[in-house]
């Protein structure tokens, strides 16, 4: 079975669903009764997640605190069947917690508990020999451009992805492009792939999608996969390959992590030793079933294969 590593901007989501059915006595705000309460994983962690809900094995890379959520994020990571492997920080665990009104889903307040930390070179020199003991066919950089994504820590994964013959894939964020040279794979969106063109604003067309794709693979030197919201997605390959894959038009209900779905599948059909183009059409059927469900969610290898 092909080895896939997933690093790393992790995250617990917490949510609390209450409702106001009496006065606060003491104050004039609200007085909150809680009803229900979720606690999900997020970022890098859920893409984790939808790969282990393939039935493939995933190994977690990731930045926390030994603090209570920590407690929460490893035993919701063992449920699910993600291998973790952590770096300890002194920053505290990143959490979100929302407060939602149980009837209409409305938030009325998020609380982030996350603090900056400069990254060392001991806690890189801990994701090498994490590297080293997994050996990973595959490693999938999930980037939500935080703090924990940096220039040493990039340089060092893409030195022993190159010395060991190890694919990279990024689900990018136009800030960090320019650390993203000559990797495998690289996934924007349309609007994040206008940003890193430098583009204001472009029509959605696979002529448009085309031509400034392949400026992109002959400057950045990888291959590209841009997801177009109802269109689909276009794949433009470092041999200048145009493939636009269109999906089947849906009514959706929620898109609140259809992309995480979408790289998390992706990358496992890559590990099935499939090609790039039925990886993007396999990774456009999983997101656009992914959407017909309200709330955060993962797909199941019995739905992706149906």
């Amino acid at each position: 079975m092909t080895r896939i590593t997933v690093i790393w901007d992790s995250m617990i989501d917490k949510y609390i669903y209450w409702n106001t059915d009496r006065k606060n006595p003491e104050s004039p705000m609200p007085l909150l009764k809680v009803e229900n309460k979720e606690i999900r994983l997020w970022w890098a962690s859920n893409v984790a997640n939808n790969i282990a809900k393939l039935n493939w094995e995933v190994t977690l890379i990731s930045m926390v605190w030994e603090d209570i959520n920590w407690d929460l994020f490893s035993t919701l990571c063992e449920w699910e069947n993600i291998k973790l492997k952590k770096i300890s920080m002194k920053a505290p665990t990143i959490t979100k917690t929302r407060f939602l009104d149980s009837q209409y889903k409305q938030q009325l307040l998020r609380v982030d508990e996350e603090k900056k930390e400069n990254i060392s070179r001991d806690w890189i020199n801990q994701v090498r020999t994490i590297l080293e003991n997994e050996k990973p066919d595959l490693i999938l950089i999930s980037d939500y451009d935080k703090w924990i994504i940096t220039k040493d820590l990039i340089s060092m994964v893409k030195n022993y992805a190159k010395d060991n013959l190890v694919k990279i894939l990024v689900d990018i964020k136009p800030k960090n492009l320019k650390l993203f040279h000559n990797v495998y794979l690289v996934k924007p969106n349309f609007k994040e792939f206008c940003e890193m063109m430098w583009i204001q604003w472009i029509e959605n067309t696979d002529e448009n999608i085309e031509k400034h794709g392949k400026e992109f693979v002959e400057k950045y030197r990888t291959n590209i996969v841009i997801t177009r919201w109802w269109k689909g997605s276009s794949l433009i390959t470092t041999d200048w390959k145009v493939y636009h894959i269109h999906s089947e038009e849906r009514k959706v209900f929620d898109v609140t992590w259809a992309w995480d779905t979408y790289i998390a599948t992706l990358t496992y059909a890559l590990g099935k030793w499939m090609n790039m183009t039925d990886a993007v059409e396999l990774a456009n059927k999983a997101s656009g079933i992914v959407v017909w469900k309200v709330g955060t969610a993962s797909i199941t290898k019995e739905e992706l294969w149906i």
